[in-house]
């Protein structure tokens, strides 16, 4: 029986994960020991015993910019308390940009370079920026996805909590006392997303088409809707419309490989073969769950006519789905 893409959006449905990360909060966040722009090397060791403010940014996204400018804002604030931050980079961004948006702002912390994107796959990172607070113990203690207009209220009340200033009834309260507008859009967003998942387990194609399109019109920059909209498109046939789909969750997030994988999948049924091979090997080189990348590069060589490398591939998605590696990236997962 032929495996399709909304299987895996469904197999993601029954693993409950953060949206801005993998690692949930309570467990340890992965180590790592990086080299900084400025070329000193910096292990995440070097924070224990300390909160820490971890944030995965790109130097050519607006909210990450945002995001830097208002960790440091936040961060001033704590001065004495033990806080500090650490923001991390993918290798492909330019570090001569790095460096003016360091001086630009007057960002003293370092900022390290994420060397083939080991960070990103042990985090998990799903969206562009993420931030992660880490306890003392070295233990995920919140996460936030993106740069939502009530970013700084968000982790000034989560560094609160985490240095033990405020408990639980307190946080709560802190995040609720205000929802901005344009949050409340991005909730409704993520609701429609939702409803959007649960269709598709009940194999309502045409009502999870709607309920995503519909989670587009309230978040237009909510890429994991832009990629689950191309599987859906993908498994009606529409390959047109899921080419652009995927297209556009690139646009807003170049490093995708759900996206990458989906477009590749639907460069496959238009019969680019070469093409698909291409971008898949990019996915499949990158990502920590390339269960389903191995399957369309399969399908990619079959096309080819290639049939031992076409072999190859489906041994290697099979190996994957074996040995329980399936729980996934966020579409593969569609999360």
């Amino acid at each position: 029986m032929r495996v399709t893409a909304l299987v895996f959006v469904i197999i993601m449905l029954l693993t409950p994960v953060s949206y801005a990360i993998n690692v949930p909060d309570g467990k340890p966040a992965p180590g790592f020991t990086l080299t900084s722009v400025s070329g000193k090397t910096v292990s995440l060791l070097d924070y224990k015993g300390k909160v820490t403010v971890f944030l995965y940014w790109r130097t050519d996204h607006d909210r990450s910019v945002l995001a830097l400018k208002d960790c440091k804002e936040i961060v001033d604030t704590f001065r004495g308390k033990d806080v500090s931050i650490v923001s991390v980079i993918a290798d492909g961004d330019s570090q001569d940009v790095v460096k003016k948006i360091l001086s630009d702002n007057g960002i003293d912390f370092p900022v390290l370079v994420d060397r083939d994107r080991q960070v990103y796959s042990s985090y998990g990172i799903r969206v562009y920026p993420s931030t992660v607070i880490i306890d003392k113990q070295g233990v995920v203690s919140h996460s936030i996805p993106s740069h939502p207009l009530s970013y700084k209220k968000l982790i000034k009340a989560y560094i609160k909590n985490t240095l033990g200033e405020i408990d639980e009834t307190e946080l709560n309260e802190a995040l609720t006392y205000h929802v901005e507008k344009k949050d409340e859009a991005m909730l409704e967003s993520e609701r429609l997303y939702n409803l959007a998942l649960k269709f598709v387990k009940s194999g309502l194609h045409d009502e999870a088409v709607n309920s995503v399109n519909k989670s587009l019109e309230a978040g237009p920059d909510m890429e994991k809707s832009w990629v689950l909209l191309g599987f859906l498109y993908l498994e009606i046939k529409k390959t047109d419309k899921a080419i652009e789909a995927f297209n556009r969750a690139l646009e807003l997030d170049p490093h995708s490989n759900d996206a990458k994988t989906g477009l590749g999948g639907a460069l496959v049924l238009k019969g680019d073969a070469d093409s698909a091979i291409k971008i898949l090997d990019q996915a499949a080189a990158a990502n920590p769950y390339p269960q389903m990348t191995y399957y369309e590069l399969g399908k990619a060589y079959e096309l080819k006519g290639d049939k031992d490398k076409s072999i190859e591939m489906f041994k290697k998605a099979i190996d994957k789905i074996i040995k329980k590696q399936i729980l996934p990236s966020s579409i593969s997962k569609c999360e």
